[in-house]
């Protein structure tokens, strides 16, 4: 599964405010406040070069270990002055270049990043009041013009020197991976703890390390919340998109109603009705329209090329014609390729590298081996070791099995990528790429989102993704992994299309008024689901339990801000959705003392709201609010005569009720069987 289950996010969260009064937390908090009280005694002293004074000041440093490289840089040091010891205990300040950071980082960015220096942006973002403040920021900028640096800075900064903990919430499942392999250097030699959140991977609640900050990674509570200080979210711009919007919004709004409140830092390349964000996370804003390799965007109809004029108003001035294809296909070619799709390939690779933004899974396959049928056989000739070499990895991953459509594209330097990979495949194919092995990816559009594969040319197979029409989002996303900074100083991105599809196309992509929607709230979709399930929280978690601070939690979320352009009425919803969780006996409404019996606010308003084990078991095992009542009644049922005679029905009761609608290949099941 590739979309990345934000829930799982929310259970994390709520970890956070599982009560914690072990022997281990107040011996971690007294030696925390003994280190700030000899600290900041230290800092009123006037530094006297005394050696004894140094070993002091080693030994406070040192208790927490993310601190023991930092030391090291200074241990050829014969004294440490003021301004070392300010360097080494309290919040640094970028505000030229990496060597104002912290020399272990800079060595590390340096090492692992082939990062030397800032972008000016970079460094305006690092230096805003809300960074050095801890405060709420929302930033954007184009994809690929390193965002995703600027909240890794701020995270570091927060576990090293705030020594609190991290969440880092990433959109799919892939991306959540490609970022645990890219901080693991990180977290190994700073001394934190790095933890992934993703499919079935990650414990819930966290285990609590004294010792060691730890930063989660995670696909989309207060005894432990002080233990949280930042809260970074990629790709903010899907609060707008369904029920992993919804599911984000609630996340967001209940880490906002807590205190203390952790520092919430969202980033994207594209946000919409960014007031009401704004509003929202009570946050700062930061935009940039940088980008570090110039994006050339062109449209294809047929054999016309088509250049993109962002700069003029005019409609007839906004695609202007640029070429004419022609690339000596025959008859025959044609007919396979009547876009030219190959044609624009073959401009590229193999000396540079494509990515082929495709509409589905089995599309990306058709296109790869499209592709390859069309290619000379001397490109067999190109990086041929290498490419037997990963054939050979993905065949030992796969357990002596690799699709057939692999076997045939790797030699020449073709593959595919999308959700169907297993997690090694995926892997493999990604780091060839980015080696070069590798010089065309035919893939869907999760890649564009968080993957770090840039490439020379993008083209875009068709404007749709699935069976729906491209939004000006998913574009720009897409549009943005065209070039590869240090290597070209432009990137190119062809969307191909025919007639039929050209009056949307423009609206697509010249209408303001259709690139300005889609940050819009989606808790009330689905009968109201997410609200149910963000009230079933908070009252699990006794964050709220009269319908008075329900309420007040409702009007800090998003869908409060655009009830009036939604069409909604909180308090309607409220009612709505405290009665069905009632009904369903999964909350128990208790008689409040101290509501009055003639009140005329209604009947609900005069309740104290607490789960039933029914609700607190929903809330624990994850189960979807539609579906507790059905399994808790199967399972007792099931106990009436339960056959333990065998495991069968055992399994039977085990089996989840959600599973997936999974199609038998019975020709390659029989395959397997006989080999």
């Amino acid at each position: 599964m590739d979309d990345f289950d934000l829930d799982l996010i929310d259970e994390l969260c709520s970890s956070f405010f599982t009560p914690c009064t072990s022997q281990n937390t107040k011996n971690e908090n007294d030696t925390k406040n003994t280190n700030e009280s000899l600290l900041t005694s230290n800092r009123k002293r006037t530094s006297t070069g005394n050696s004894l004074e140094n070993s002091k000041i080693k030994k406070i440093c040192l208790l927490d270990t993310s601190n023991r490289s930092i030391i090291d840089e200074y241990d050829e040091m014969n004294t440490l002055d003021e301004s070392a010891l300010q360097m080494l205990c309290e919040e640094w300040e970028p505000r030229s270049q990496f060597p104002t950071l912290l020399t272990r980082v800079a060595g590390l960015l340096d090492k692992y990043r082939n990062i030397q220096s800032f972008h000016n942006w970079q460094k305006k973002c690092l230096d805003l009041p809300a960074r050095r403040k801890n405060q709420n920021l929302i930033y954007t900028l184009p994809t690929s013009g390193g965002k995703t640096l600027v909240a890794e800075i701020m995270m570091l900064n927060c576990l090293l020197h705030r020594h609190l903990d991290a969440i880092f919430i990433l959109p799919f499942v892939a991306v959540v991976q490609e970022k645990v392999r890219s901080l693991q250097p990180f977290a190994d030699e700073l001394g934190f703890h790095l933890e992934e959140y993703a499919a079935s991977k990650g414990r819930y609640p966290p285990i609590k390390r004294r010792m060691k900050r730890s930063l989660y990674i995670c696909i989309i509570e207060n005894h432990r919340m002080n233990e949280l200080g930042i809260l970074v979210v990629d790709e903010l711009h899907m609060i707008g998109e369904g029920h992993r919007g919804a599911t984000l919004e609630c996340l967001l709004t209940k880490v906002r109603s807590f205190t203390p409140q952790p520092q919430i830092v969202g980033m994207s390349a594209t946000l919409a009705n960014i007031d009401d964000l704004l509003t929202f996370l009570n946050a700062q804003f930061y935009e940039e329209r940088f980008r570090p390799v110039e994006l050339e965007e062109y449209v294809t109809v047929n054999d016309i090329v088509y250049k993109i004029n962002r700069n003029n108003s005019n409609d007839n001035n906004q695609l202007i014609e640029h070429r004419q294809l022609d690339f000596k296909y025959t008859k025959q070619h044609l007919l396979n390729d009547p876009d030219r799709l190959v044609g624009l390939v073959s401009e590229v690779i193999p000396n540079d590298s494509c990515l082929v933004f495709c509409p589905s899974k089995i599309n990306c396959e058709n296109v790869a081996r499209l592709i390859i049928s069309f290619m000379p056989e001397k490109l067999l000739d190109d990086n041929r070791e290498k490419r037997s070499i990963l054939l050979e990895s993905l065949v030992e991953v796969n357990e002596g099995n690799l699709c057939d459509t692999l076997k045939t594209t790797i030699p020449y330097g073709v593959a595919y990528h999308h959700s169907g990979l297993t997690g090694d495949e995926r892997q493999l194919i990604e780091e060839a790429f980015l080696d070069g092995i590798l010089t065309c990816l035919t893939c869907t559009s999760t890649l564009s989102t968080g993957v770090n594969l840039p490439a020379k040319r993008v083209i875009l197979r068709s404007p749709y993704v699935g069976s729906h029409f491209l939004t000006f989002a998913q574009y720009k996303q897409m549009s943005g992994r065209a070039g590869r900074t240090g290597q070209s100083q432009t990137g190119e991105c062809y969307v191909i299309a025919h007639e039929r599809d050209m009056k949307q196309l423009r609206e697509m992509l010249f209408t303001v008024a259709e690139n300005t929607t889609g940050c819009d709230s989606h808790l009330s979709i689905n009968n109201n689901y997410a609200i149910k399930q963000l009230l079933l929280n908070v009252i699990s978690l006794k964050i709220c339990s009269t319908y008075e601070s329900l309420l007040n939690l409702l009007q800090k979320t998003l869908l409060a801000l655009q009830a009036d352009r939604l069409n909604v009425n909180l308090e309607n919803l409220l009612d709505e959705c405290l009665q069905y969780l009632v009904d369903t006996k999964i909350v128990h409404a208790k008689e409040d003392e101290r509501a009055s019996n003639n009140s005329s606010n209604g009947k609900l308003k005069r309740f104290i709201y607490e789960t039933t084990k029914l609700g607190k078991a929903t809330v624990e095992g994850s189960v979807e609010l539609g579906l507790a009542n059905s399994l808790y009644n199967h399972l007792r049922t099931s106990l009436i005569n339960m056959n333990l005679e065998n495991p069968l029905h055992l399994l039977y009761v085990t089996m989840p009720f959600d599973l997936p609608n999974i199609t038998i290949g019975f020709r390659q099941l029989v395959d397997r069987v006989c080999q």
